[in-house]
């Protein structure tokens, strides 16, 4: 080896890469090993020297991984400056720095090692990875002058070959524990995510019951402020066949003794009767309808419903001079839950027949008109009485929400709404139009 090849050493001994494969190991400043020792002795006994070495070149040092007969205090040290060191020069894999005098040699004859540790003689190969990066020497070293032979560096070869398979091995353990502690860890990090993702979904699924069974309650509740505006509608359109049920049954006894009751008269009457209890039994299969959802969706007419709707409350609303009239432009048919769609177009009527009780409105109208758009049914109700206030124009499906003060709910709209958009998969949308407010049906 020429003295060139012993140029910019520092800059070999400092290669950031060469250190990061030295510390990949994890063999810097740990104990002896049996494996390594048993390396070291057998090099001394086949090339009859005094001295060998494992020996990694740090950045300022050189650490024995294994050592064998050097002087003290560096043989309990295990290690020594670079300044001693003769294995940071091994850095070509494959080879070998050979001296046989180090005391006359043009680059090592002022080493201090040769005063310090005896290094006369000295043979050392390179400890290389597959990856090319030399981690120091496994050398032998003598305190006299020696030639040494072919057969001495070929031994010593195999040897460093073998150092360098203990190495390999114990990183390739250490890596595969390391790649178990990590899938350890992501195996429990995994493990804790399905048990949050568990606890989330078991919390999801309480509170999507608890918001069922607000809906429900909303909608029984809703049911009930329903059903107390249908029976007062029931007493409206009773009042009248009642009347005239009275007004006969009075009339009946006295044509008798009057002897005018014939049999044309008698037919005219119990016709009449027939027709008021026709007319009673109607309301009553209605209100049953009305307040008998089904489980399953049907298919219904669209016009059916609103008619049957206005009936129920056409007579309550003539009395308080409101006008109501129904368009129809086409004659859809949905499938739904007819009597839940009739509540929904209830609610709206009642909330129009209140607006028009607060607010005093003269000559009271409401309109309804039902077509199609898009392929869908559309039922559109419009009132005059004002339309609906800027400042609460998106609180009015709010649930609780009511301008009515204490006699109000606030649930009428909301439930109304979760009825077209969520039971029966359409829209329920309000505006202003036309000096009042507008509700849009669309299913």
């Amino acid at each position: 080896m020429k003295n060139s090849d012993f140029s910019n050493i520092s800059t070999h001994v400092g290669d950031p890469t060469r250190l990061a494969a030295l510390r990949a190991v994890a063999l810097l400043d740990t104990p002896a090993e049996e494996a390594f020792d048993r390396l070291t002795r057998l090099a001394s006994q086949f090339a009859d020297a005094p001295v060998s070495l494992v020996s990694l070149i740090d950045s300022d040092r050189q650490f024995f991984k294994s050592c064998r007969g050097l002087p003290e205090p560096w043989q309990s040290r295990r290690e020594t400056p670079l300044s001693h060191s003769f294995c940071q020069y091994n850095r070509v894999a494959n080879q070998p720095l050979i001296i046989e005098d180090a005391r006359v040699h043009p680059f090592f004859k002022d080493n201090p090692a040769i005063k310090d540790l005896n290094v006369i003689a000295y043979l050392g190969i390179p400890l290389a990875t597959v990856d090319g990066y030399i981690l120091g020497s496994f050398c032998v070293i003598d305190s006299r002058a020696r030639k040494w032979t072919s057969a001495q560096v070929s031994v010593i070869e195999d040897l460093a070959a073998s150092v360098m398979t203990e190495i390999q091995l114990r990183t390739e353990i250490r890596t595969r524990i390391s790649a178990e502690k990590r899938m350890q860890e992501k195996h429990e990090e995994l493990c804790l995510a399905h048990r949050d993702l568990q606890r989330e979904s078991a919390e999801r699924l309480r509170t999507a019951e608890q918001l069922r069974q607000m809906d429900q309650m909303l909608i029984q509740q809703g049911r009930l402020a329903a059903m107390g505006e249908m029976i007062s509608n029931i007493a409206h359109q009773w009042r009248q066949p009642l009347n005239v049920l009275a007004l006969l049954a009075q009339d009946l006894p006295m044509t008798y003794r009057l002897g005018e009751l014939d049999e044309r008269y008698l037919d005219d009457k119990v016709r009449r009767m027939m027709e008021a209890i026709a007319h009673m039994s109607r309301t009553i299969d209605t209100f049953r309808n009305f307040f008998s959802p089904g489980k399953d969706k049907v298919r219904f007419r669209v016009l059916d419903a609103v008619e049957k709707t206005v009936s129920l409350v056409d007579t309550s609303l003539q009395e308080l001079n409101i006008k109501i009239e129904v368009f129809s432009s086409a004659d859809p048919m949905i499938d739904g839950y007819p009597s839940e769609y009739a509540q929904v177009l209830l609610n709206i009527l009642i909330n129009a027949r209140d607006v028009f009780l607060a607010r005093k409105v003269e000559h009271p109208s409401i309109r309804i008109e039902v077509g199609e758009e898009d392929g869908r049914s559309l039922v559109m109700l419009r009132d005059n009485g004002g339309g609906i206030p800027e400042e609460i124009s998106d609180r009015i499906f709010d649930p609780y929400f009511s301008t009515k003060g204490p006699q109000g709910t606030g649930i009428g709209l909301y439930m109304s709404k979760m009825i077209i958009e969520r039971n029966m998969g359409g829209s329920l949308t309000a505006g202003n139009a036309d000096g009042g407010a507008m509700f849009r049906v669309k299913v």
